[in-house]
């Protein structure tokens, strides 16, 4: 049966004047991996660090409601939602090297996150990393504890990264582009990594790239975003093999594959950043004046699959 972790609803965010999410809506169930995909701007990091609390400067949400587990994240204190950051919702960041402190020890930094969430012992959470570290195919991993973050390769250090995420044993991992900093061959292992520990820890898992094809590998559900908007989204076959919406289409083109050159743009025309009309109006051949002038709502078209769309 589905449990319901997160619902965003209608979220809207600012920063300044600039509206960078605009009316989302997504839904992660317990043992899931939600992808959400988008090129740089489209909101799809905001929408994690406000499930967060970590808007930053300027940042501020305007409307709509997250919840998690039944509690509203924005009716509780700063004390409450620094107690769930670590203990149930947790972090993996773009550039695994902000993951730590420049001048502390991996080890330093491990008993610094247990001296700020109760309930686990230095001697428990090293043990703890040290676990999934092994599951990481880290070796030696108590030397690595001892290292700082600097010594390491950026494939370690991202390892490294997700293992101290999963010492409390979060709920939700969030990632934020965790393989855009990694060569080929170590973002497979990553990858493949995290998607061990949905498989055998049950975590849930909300990724965040512009990469496509990293997230139609890992994920069951899929959302697509534009400049602030979802304009797609579904179960992973929905999205990928039925897909409907040109921006979509023009995301799943640009995934290299044998016997092709691989295209270079998304897009040749710019988006429509104006809050009117389509974002992707100028780009699609089906466009009708309505495109431009009116945004559509969301609807969906056949179960699990929806698209932001007049000409569906």
């Amino acid at each position: 049966m589905k449990k319901e972790l997160l619902k965003v609803d209608k979220l809207s965010v600012n920063y300044g004047k600039a509206a960078i999410l605009r009316s989302v809506s997504v839904t992660v169930n317990s043992g899931k991996i939600i992808g959400i995909v988008g090129e740089s701007g489209s909101g799809k990091s905001t929408l994690i660090y406000s499930a967060l609390g970590i808007l930053g400067r300027g940042g501020r949400i305007t409307d709509g409601t997250i919840l998690y587990d039944g509690i509203d994240l924005q009716e509780i204190s700063k004390e409450e939602f620094r107690r769930l950051r670590g203990q149930r919702l947790s972090l993996i960041a773009q550039n695994p090297m902000q993951s730590f402190h420049p001048v502390r020890k991996i080890r330093k930094e491990l008993q610094e996150l247990v001296k700020a969430h109760e309930g686990i012992s230095v001697k428990e959470a090293e043990n703890e990393m040290v676990h999934y570290m092994e599951k990481f195919h880290l070796h030696d991993p108590r030397s690595i504890l001892d290292k700082y973050a600097f010594e390491l390769s950026g494939g370690m250090c991202q390892r490294t990264s997700v293992a101290m995420a999963m010492v409390l044993r979060p709920q939700i991992l969030f990632a934020d582009e965790p393989t855009s900093a990694l060569d080929v061959t170590v973002q497979k292992q990553v990858v493949e990594e995290m998607m061990r520990l949905r498989e055998e820890d049950g975590t849930t898992i909300v990724m965040v790239s512009h990469n496509m094809g990293v997230i139609s590998y890992m994920s069951d559900e899929i959302y697509v975003m534009l400049v602030g908007y979802i304009v797609e989204y579904g179960s992973r076959n929905n999205v990928m093999n039925h897909t409907v919406h040109p921006y979509s289409k023009d995301l799943i083109d640009v995934i290299p594959k044998m016997g092709r050159p691989a295209l270079r743009k998304v897009r040749n025309e710019p988006i429509n950043k104006s809050g009117k009309g389509c974002p992707y109006c100028y780009n699609c051949v089906y466009k009708t004046q309505r495109c431009e002038k009116e945004i559509p709502d969301i609807r969906e078209i056949e179960p699990e699959h929806f698209v932001r769309c007049w000409n569906v």
